[in-house]
């Protein structure tokens, strides 16, 4: 039996569906209509509520790692290239 992470019901929820219950929200619709109309847990609703009022998104969070990550296998860099050697106290010395 493989032992793999298990999904939240927020997880599996749809980009759709997240944005129907947003919406329902907005309109002013308690959380029981909403679960009702879109077919979801009463506790899946508010979590998806709760994520967009504290983090103002309905989606996961992206690491900074995964977007470097991301940006080279594009062939693209966030660092900026090096334009010169970094010169020692020794080198600094030497050359004046």
């Amino acid at each position: 039996m493989s032992r793999r992470k298990q999904r939240s019901a927020s997880d599996q929820v749809s980009e759709f569906d997240r944005g129907r219950i947003v919406a329902y929200r907005d309109c002013g619709l308690p959380f029981r209509l909403i679960c009702s109309r879109v077919g979801r847990n009463q506790t899946t609703v508010m979590r998806i509520c709760n994520r967009l009022m504290q983090e103002d998104t309905t989606d996961r969070r992206v690491s900074a790692r995964t977007i470097q990550r991301r940006l080279q296998q594009s062939g693209l860099s966030a660092k900026r290239p090096l334009l010169g050697l970094p010169l020692t106290q020794n080198h600094r010395r030497l050359h004046r």
